[in-house]
């Protein structure tokens, strides 16, 4: 029987930022890793994706709305609609907290400090 699992090598920034997301969203370390190499694997094969915006979204340089209709169509087919009631109030809930970062309503870089949105950048 083959092993039921594996090592691998990654790097110690990579594992840093997978521990911070790990942490966000309640996620062991592995939980994590694996979750992204999901949405990779998902977003790979999804049709109409071309490789090279493959690579710019899984670099993190790809937004969802730097997505054409296309791309944003096959992620739909691919993925459902990931934006229920309750995945609007999680977002809502970390958008809120002291320290989180985002786009303004005019698309700028913001940092949530001390209960106000600053610009950064």
């Amino acid at each position: 029987m083959a092993p039921r699992h594996a090592s691998v090598k990654l790097s110690a920034d990579f594992l840093d930022e997978a521990r911070r997301e790990a942490e966000v969203f309640n996620r062991s370390l592995g939980a994590q890793v694996e979750h992204w190499a999901r949405l990779g694997r998902m977003f790979e094969a999804a049709p109409g994706v071309g490789v090279d915006r493959v690579r710019e979204a899984l670099q993190g340089r790809l937004s969802f709305d730097a997505m054409n209709a296309a791309e944003r169509d096959a992620f739909f087919v691919q993925f459902g609609d990931p934006w229920d009631a309750e995945t609007e109030a999680h977002y809502a809930e970390l958008g809120g907290r002291e320290g989180a970062v985002g786009l303004d309503d005019k698309g700028r870089s913001v940092r949530r400090e001390g209960g106000r949105l600053r610009k950064i950048g």
